[in-house]
């Protein structure tokens, strides 16, 4: 057991061939590696998205202190539009800016078919061999519809309709701001926007300044842990190209150094931020299983419409507007904003339900008794609303997950395991707040 073990860990540190090519073109733009400190790894994955692509980690080779310098990256090889070889000039004349002036830019020197496109995919032809072909295909912006139900009743499944309608009025939107000529040449079709815009989602990085966001080569090796991260990057630009926000200067260069001690054989961690796991799987395609305490639910309106109905709730919203005429105007529109603004409250798994959102429930329990002219109990409402929310995840969970199909480094899980861990995760939490 133990050989068949060392075995497939040998063939997952397989010499790849397209890492190869990254190093040497890390070393013809100028990127410096500390290769006396870093080991990256090419590691293979045998989950559903797998689709022959490798995955990269980076290693402790020895113990690193804190404050060393592990890569230095010119700012003239991250790709964004100031840096475009292929269709800069066509961007800024059809003045897209943000996510959409990336995507595009990605597009155009990605994946790109005419002349022009052809000598920029020559420049960054090191970083293409490490980057997915086909774009980030575990982001459930890429998943059919079985795989889109096992996220049922979640937050992220309500997000997802939204996204497919964005990102069809993304695409026309850059369609028609570059020209229907521009945009064939550089081969932008849907298929193609949608791959770099996963891309880019999962990691782009911004730099700010002239450069805005940007895909940043070595600074998305790093897989990502919530909590604590090994490494930060230096040299981000402010708005007004001062000095970055980590206090020093911005310079012509990104640094990623060391900010805690790693001993050899570890992996060295960035970290995205505080995210709930929906969120990660959103952005990146990956959920882990300790990321319990940033799990949040949002509770709407219409989970009191679900449980009184539209036309009992108009009544509801009509008794609470007279009962509150003498409230303070702060709070009497705080409470109304949920009727009236689409206002929500979250439940977080590190901090439990709101309590504005309690003073809600009272109040609506007190115009129910008007409305109803019976009693009706806080708890009783509080709990109708839990169970509503609840409902729409439709059948029960399973109360574990299976840890299999981990991707190789980083931990965590992607695909049909990461959805079911969101929607799981969720459940646990709302019925903890029921209790």
């Amino acid at each position: 057991m133990r050989d068949d073990a060392r075995k497939r860990k040998r063939d997952a540190i397989a010499i790849d061939e397209n890492l190869e090519r990254f190093r040497a073109w890390c070393e013809d733009v100028g990127i410096v590696t500390n290769d006396d400190a870093l080991e990256i790894r090419s590691l293979k994955s045998d989950d559903e998205f797998a689709d022959d692509r490798r995955h990269y980690a980076v290693f402790a080779k020895r113990a690193i202190e804190i404050g060393e310098t592990l890569f230095e990256i010119p700012k003239s090889c991250v790709l964004c539009g100031k840096n475009s070889r292929a269709h800069g000039e066509a961007v800024e004349g059809a003045r897209l800016g943000g996510g959409l002036a990336l995507n595009v830019v990605a597009v155009g020197e990605l994946f790109g078919d005419d002349e022009t496109a052809r000598e920029a995919k020559g420049f960054w032809d090191g970083f293409r061999a490490i980057l997915p072909r086909r774009g980030e295909r575990s982001l459930p912006m890429f998943w059919d519809a079985e795989l889109r139900d096992e996220l049922r009743g979640t937050e992220l499944a309500a997000h997802l309709s939204e996204d497919d309608e964005a990102f069809d009025e993304d695409f026309e939107t850059c369609r028609d701001a570059l020209g229907e000529e521009t945009a064939n040449a550089m081969g932008l079709t849907l298929e193609t926007f949608k791959a770099a815009a996963s891309i880019a989602a999962s990691r782009a990085f911004y730099v700010g300044g002239e450069y805005g966001e940007c895909l940043v080569p070595c600074a998305d090796l790093f897989n990502h842990r919530t909590g604590t991260n090994s490494v930060a990057v230096y040299g981000v630009e402010d708005d007004d190209d001062s000095d970055d926000s980590d206090g020093g200067d911005s310079g012509d260069s990104l640094v990623i150094k060391a900010v805690a001690e790693a001993k050899a054989g570890e992996e060295l961690f960035n970290t995205f931020g505080e995210q709930s796991n929906a969120s990660l799987l959103h952005k990146y395609g990956f959920c882990e299983f300790h990321n319990e305490d940033n799990v949040t639910v949002n509770l709407h309106v219409s989970l009191f419409e679900d449980v009184y109905g539209r036309e009992k709730m108009h009544a509801v919203y009509d008794a609470m507007k007279v009962s509150l005429q003498s409230a303070e105007e702060e709070r009497k529109q705080s409470l109304l904003d949920f009727f009236e603004a689409g206002k929500y409250y979250e439940i977080t798994g590190a901090n439990g339900v709101e309590d504005e959102f309690f003073a809600l429930v009272e109040k609506i329990k007190d115009a129910l008794v008007e409305v109803e002219n019976k009693k009706v109990e806080t708890n009783d409402v509080f709990e109708a609303i839990i169970d509503a929310r609840l409902a729409r995840y439709g059948a029960e969970a399973e109360d574990t997950i299976d840890e299999g199909g981990r991707p190789p480094a980083g931990g965590g899980v992607v695909g049909r395991q990461a959805a079911k861990l969101v929607r799981l995760q969720e459940m646990r939490l709302l019925n903890r707040v029921r209790q």
